[in-house]
């Protein structure tokens, strides 16, 4: 819990809880593959093939793939994997909301960030702009030149990052009051985030900080 009293969900955590379910894997049978691979190096569980790409002081990053390809890659604390052996009470309420509300956020209708999951498509809320990341360069994979910059958004259930492109990126700043619709979440670096799609994604501030 928060100094608020908002529980703030462990986002690794999700991230395993995630992968076990889209695979038809039991929490613990994730856990004790995870705890092999950091044994043995890689490990086969179920159709996924973990492997082991460095090692932290008290994280790890492993790799996920499936049949030779690469599902991603994550960086993962010890103690977020070490509660998938007994899942603590709040996230199994947390994940019966979630299932609960799986096909009212799939419909494209408002949600909140605490109820995201990664693979939502369609869903539109209000939020905060908490902080904002300084401009980069990158590179599309048809070598066009663009600028990208990350905002996090928060509402009284969570917070999340937004990648937020090109010409709307001093559209927006840290303070404002902002309307998200059409977002999809998504899986960068082990973490989700939102994506807005280029044709129906649209990014609306609401109250200027």
């Amino acid at each position: 819990m928060t100094g608020r009293g908002i529980w703030s969900p462990d986002r690794d955590l999700l991230y395993l809880l995630g992968m076990a379910k889209k695979h038809h894997l039991t929490p613990e049978a994730l856990h004790d593959s995870l705890l092999a691979a950091r044994q043995h190096g890689s490990v086969q569980c179920g159709e996924l093939e973990i492997k082991i790409r460095d090692r932290g002081k008290q994280s790890l990053v492993y790799l996920f793939s499936l049949n030779g390809a690469t599902l991603g890659q994550a960086n993962l604390q010890d103690d977020s994997v070490g509660k998938l052996r007994r899942l603590p009470q709040e996230y199994v309420s947390f994940l019966e909301t979630k299932e609960k509300r799986r096909d009212w956020n799939r419909s494209g209708m408002a949600s909140q960030i605490g109820d995201l999951q990664l693979g939502f498509r369609g869903v539109s809320f209000k939020a905060r702009v908490v902080k904002k990341s300084p401009t980069r360069a990158v590179t599309s994979r048809d070598g066009i030149p663009l600028l990208v910059c990350d905002v996090t958004l928060s509402d009284a259930t969570g917070e999340i990052p937004l990648a937020v492109w090109n010409n709307q990126i001093g559209t927006v700043e840290e303070g404002d009051m902002v309307q998200v619709e059409n977002a999809r979440v998504r899986s960068y670096r082990g973490s989700i985030q939102l994506s807005l799609g280029k044709r129906m994604g649209i990014l609306t501030v609401l109250k200027a900080a």
